[in-house]
C-alpha cells in the first residue's frame, strides 16, 4: 500500500487528475513534469517543473517516495514517424527513472505503457498477447518493457507493473487526441479531418473510470506484472462522428490518406481488472464526449 508517490506527467492529462485524485483520499504526492507540453488547466503550485532523466535516486531518498506512477511520456503516434527523438526521450527517461528507484527505497513502479505496444491483432487483447509495434512510439514501449523485466531482474523486491492504457478520454485531454480535436473543430465551424476511411476502432475509457480503477490498483496488496486499462467496447471514428452530429448537426467532413502502418482496432480484453478490481465503467461514450463538448464550449 503507498505511502508517498511519486507521479511524473502530473501536469498531464491523467497525471493531474490521479494527482488530485489520490490527494483527495489522503495520499501523500510529489509531482514532477517539465511542461513540455501546454496543459489545458494551469499547474498547481507545488508541481516540481524538472525532467524525468533528471531525477534523482537522492531525492527520492529526500522525498521517502515508495510508489512511482511514471505518465511522462512523448505519446504521439503519428508524429513518432517524424520526430523520432521523442522515441528516444521516452527510452532514456524511462531507464534513468528506473535506475534512480533501483537505489533508492522504491517498492512498486507503475510505469504507463500503451495498448500499442501489442499493434494489431484479431482477437481482444489481453496482459499476455504478443509485442507488435507498429509505430516508433511503441517501439519505445516494448523497450521500456523490456527495461522493467531487467530492473526486476536486479532488484528483488521492486515491483513493477506495466498499465496498458486503451485511449483515456474526458475533458482536459489534449487537443492532439481525436474526441477533443473533433469537438474544437465542430465549435469552431471548421473541417473535421479524418485519417482513412474512419473505420478504424478504438477502445475509449473515460478518465473518471481510468482514475478511480488507478487507484485501487497503486492502493492493492496484488501484484500483476501487466494490466490492460480499457473498457472492453470497441468505437469507431464514424461512430464518434455520429455521436457528435447530435451535437452539431451541421459537421464538415474531409478524409485525408491514412495514417503510417494505421491500426484497425485496439480492444482490451480486461478481464483482469474487471475480476480482481471489481472495475465496471460508468460513462458511457455518448455521456463522455457530451462532458468534453461542455467543458471546451466553457472555455
Amino acid at each position: 500500500m503507498a505511502n508517498k508517490i511519486l507521479i511524473t506527467g502530473a501536469a498531464g492529462f491523467i497525471g493531474r487528475k490521479l494527482s488530485d485524485s489520490l490527494e483527495k483520499v489522503g495520499k501523500s504526492v510529489v509531482q514532477v513534469d517539465n511542461l513540455s507540453e501546454t496543459p489545458l488547466i494551469e499547474p498547481k503550485p507545488e508541481l516540481l517543473v524538472k525532467d524525468v532523466q533528471n531525477i534523482t535516486s537522492e531525492e527520492i531518498r529526500d522525498y521517502q517516495i515508495d510508489t512511482i506512477v511514471h505518465l511522462a511520456a512523448k505519446k504521439n503516434v503519428k508524429d513518432s514517424f517524424y520526430n523520432l527523438d521523442n522515441s528516444v526521450e521516452n527510452y532514456e527517461m524511462t531507464i534513468k527513472l528506473f535506475n534512480a528507484a533501483l537505489n533508492s527505497n522504491v517498492k512498486n513502479f507503475f510505469l504507463a505503457s500503451t495498448c500499442e505496444i501489442f499493434g494489431f491483432q484479431k482477437n481482444d487483447l489481453n496482459e499476455d498477447s504478443l509485442f507488435k509495434p507498429h509505430s516508433p512510439y511503441a517501439v519505445s514501449k516494448v523497450a521500456n518493457e523490456y527495461l522493467a523485466n531487467v530492473y526486476m531482474m536486479l532488484k528483488n523486491d521492486l515491483k513493477i507493473t506495466s498499465l496498458n492504457f486503451f485511449n483515456t478520454y474526458g475533458p482536459t485531454e489534449g487537443l492532439d487526441a481525436v474526441i477533443p480535436n473533433f469537438i474544437n473543430k465542430a465549435i469552431e465551424n471548421k473541417n473535421i479531418v479524418i485519417e482513412g476511411d474512419g473505420k478504424q476502432a478504438r477502445d475509449f475509457t473515460y478518465i473518471d473510470d481510468t482514475v478511480d480503477l488507478l487507484i485501487k490498483i497503486i492502493d492493492s496488496n496484488k501484484y500483476f506484472r501487466s494490466i490492460n486499462i480499457g473498457s472492453g467496447q470497441k468505437t469507431t471514428i464514424i461512430q464518434i462522428i455520429d455521436t457528435l452530429k447530435e451535437f452539431f448537426p451541421n459537421l464538415s467532413i474531409e478524409h485525408t490518406q491514412a495514417r503510417p502502418n494505421e491500426i484497425k482496432y485496439f480492444v482490451a480484453d480486461n478481464s483482469l481488472i474487471r475480476q480482481n478490481f471489481l472495475f465496471n465503467p460508468r460513462v458511457k461514450i455518448e455521456d463522455g464526449i457530451s462532458k468534453v463538448i461542455e467543458f471546451h464550449k466553457l472555455k
